[in-house]
């Protein structure tokens, strides 16, 4: 006798002893189906019916993963994606992570104060981070609301590539209105990815600063 394979399955299997059961089976030499009594299958033939149906069930989970997967598509975490905040695009981490997939797009992230680099009556730069990536500099030409280092602040705004010639139009203020050595900030900061900022909120200080 050959070793009957046993797989779990859906289906539920009635006894085969004392029950009408009714196989259809492809009979040669017969144009349609014919009905078998059970007591008159082999063991063989069992073990070829447990096989069909394992590979009819194998077939329909197939094609239910795949409409699930239609329906369902995976998240592939760029904008938008998982831990995504309304306004976030991505979260913050993925802006600080990799800043420059950002330039032109308008974003909100939240950090910490790590440098102030200039504070005026009418503007303010400074250099905020996130938990990877570096510091990115900030640019307000609106009044700015008293940021320190190690405050936590929210900011929005245009994430823009530092570019000495375009500086003014970029962040609607010039350089030397805002820092004390103009040439000596865009000479290091050209080619960086800052943020034009049109809001900025200061929240609390983290706990132990």
């Amino acid at each position: 006798m050959s070793s009957t394979r046993r797989r779990p399955t859906r289906i539920r299997r009635g006894p085969v002893a004392g029950v009408a059961l009714v196989v259809t089976l492809g009979v040669a030499g017969c144009s349609g189906p014919a009905a078998v009594d059970p007591s008159a299958l082999t063991a063989e033939d069992l073990d070829g019916i447990r096989e069909q149906v394992d590979a009819l069930e194998d077939r329909v989970t197939d094609v239910e993963d795949r409409l699930s997967a239609l329906e369902d598509p995976p998240d592939d975490g760029g904008p938008g994606g998982p831990g995504a905040e309304p306004g976030v695009p991505g979260g913050d981490d993925t802006f600080f992570g990799d800043p420059r997939s950002f330039l032109g797009q308008e974003i909100a992230v939240r950090g910490e104060v790590t440098e102030v680099l200039s504070s005026s009556d009418v503007a303010s730069a400074f250099r905020v981070t996130g938990d990877v990536g570096e510091p990115v500099a900030v640019v307000s030409a609106t009044p700015p609301p008293g940021v320190a280092t190690g405050d936590l602040v929210e900011v929005t705004g245009t994430a823009v590539e530092v570019d000495p010639d375009t500086f003014e139009a970029d962040f609607g203020i010039a350089a030397d209105e805002l820092f004390p050595s103009p040439e000596t900030w865009l000479a290091q900061a050209e080619g960086e990815v800052a943020v034009a900022a049109t809001r900025i909120e200061v929240g609390e200080a983290p706990a132990g600063d």
